[in-house]
């Protein structure tokens, strides 16, 4: 294969190469020997320390193995190791309080230190706790329980802000260069504790900041638990919910018989609402005088109120001040009665001007009089009814004649207290 080796002069006496082969040994075995006369120094290399907030610290590296490292201050041998088998080792420091720390880092060949190298190193201590957050909150709350706040705050530049309501920890956010930030979040119902803190980069955590606000809207979301009957539901937390604007036939009343159509007013909502989640809407009054929320319910996009008096289970009734969507019912009332929906068709047999105007006065308007005690009249609803001022209570054939004589002739006597129903110490 290498034949032509042989053509090249002197290569068969062999002289030479031999000669070039032997130099080469001679060479390397030569800078063995100054390697280890003259050893160079061994490499060296610094793990990187950032800041931190702890007293203790540790300076690590690695070199060559079984090397002597020195750790330096001010000129000065402060500590000193020796590298194990793989070359790692470790320094560490303690007691240390806040600032700046420089150290040297030195390795040498040997403990005579013929041959070394440093590098220096800072060693940062930050033990300061960044000011505490101070907070905004918008002037204005939001009337639905959907929309978001953003609350404002201000505390050290460039820190992480961790906020929390009611122990729900947020999403963190970070202050800008001038220390401010933003947060946006939901309310709870009620009252609303606001938490806040700030983390510096090292972990140091400020005293925590905040404040408490009560959020009341008049759009929230509540789940039904019960129907109580065809415009009134129970919510969770137990409160009871008056429907506004609308009246439904009596079935669960103390002193008053199932009125017609009642039962099927009452399953009608149930099956409407019942176990589901709604969105209520406060309109200017907050309870009754029993002590009920008044409000109107929605399901999705369906008026609740509006649909039960549309399809016939529930009259228009007017429950002032609460009148955003009178028209709304006034005009549902109308279509139902057209078209003999419900309690308005011949099921009942009873002439729309005789079904019974009950009005629920909120507690805001409630003007408490002393009405001298009147024989009850019956609660019968059958017969027309002409105005006729002249009459007294007592003298109405039901409860429904009374409020026809209100109502519709003006007859403003028979509502002493001006509450809105006629004779009430009787019909109520």
């Amino acid at each position: 294969m290498f034949s032509w080796l042989r053509r090249v002069p002197g290569f068969r006496s062999g002289k030479w190469w031999k000669s070039i082969i032997a130099s080469g040994f001679y060479l390397l075995v030569f800078v063995i020997l100054m390697v280890i006369i003259f050893p160079s120094a061994p490499s060296l290399t610094l793990e990187k320390n950032d800041p931190i907030n702890k007293g203790s610290v540790s300076i690590a590296g690695k070199t060559y193995s079984g090397k002597p490292v020195y750790l330096i201050k001010d000129n000065e041998v402060i500590q000193s190791v020796k590298s194990d088998s793989s070359g790692k080792f470790f320094f560490v420091l303690n007691d240390l309080t806040d600032g700046s720390y420089n150290y040297m880092v030195e390795v040498c060949s040997s403990e005579e230190k013929g041959k070394c190298r440093n590098e220096n190193i800072v060693i940062t201590i930050d033990q300061t706790s960044p000011p505490k957050p101070e907070i905004f909150l918008p002037d204005n709350l939001p009337d639905d329980s959907e929309e978001e706040i953003v609350i404002k705050g201000v505390s050290e530049p460039n820190v992480k802000i961790v906020a929390s309501i009611q122990d729900n920890e947020l999403s963190a956010t970070t202050t800008n260069d001038k220390g401010e930030f933003e947060i946006k979040t939901g309310l709870v119902l009620g009252a609303n504790t606001i938490s806040v803190k700030a983390i510096d980069a090292v972990g140091n955590e400020s005293a925590v900041g905040g404040t408490f606000v009560n959020f009341n809207p008049s759009r929230y979301k509540a789940k039904v638990i019960n129907v109580v009957d065809g415009d009134t539901i129970k919510i969770e937390g137990g409160q009871v919910v008056r429907y506004i604007g609308i009246d439904t036939p009596e079935t669960v009343h103390p002193s008053k018989p199932v009125q017609c159509f009642g039962k099927e007013a009452s399953d009608k909502n149930r099956e409407l609402v019942e176990g589901k989640e709604v969105r209520l809407e406060k309109d200017v009054s907050e309870t009754d005088r029993y002590g009920r929320l008044l409000r109107y319910v929605w399901l999705g996009d369906i008026l609740v109120n509006e649909y039960l008096v549309r399809e016939g289970y529930a009259q228009s009734s007017s429950y002032p001040p609460d009148l955003k969507y009178q028209n709304k019912f006034v005009e549902a009332q109308r279509q139902a009665r057209e078209e003999k929906k419900g309690l308005w068709g011949d099921v009942c047999n009873v002439q729309p001007t005789q079904v019974q105007q009950k009005t629920i006065t909120p507690t805001q308007i409630i003007q408490q009089t002393t009405t001298p005690t009147q024989p009850r009249p019956s609660n019968q609803t059958s017969g027309s009814y002409a105005c006729d001022c002249s009459k007294t209570c007592s003298q109405m054939s039901s409860c429904a004649e009374a409020q026809y004589q209100l109502n519709a002739c003006g007859c403003g006597a028979r509502d002493a207290d001006k509450d809105g129903i006629a004779c009430d110490s009787d019909c109520q």
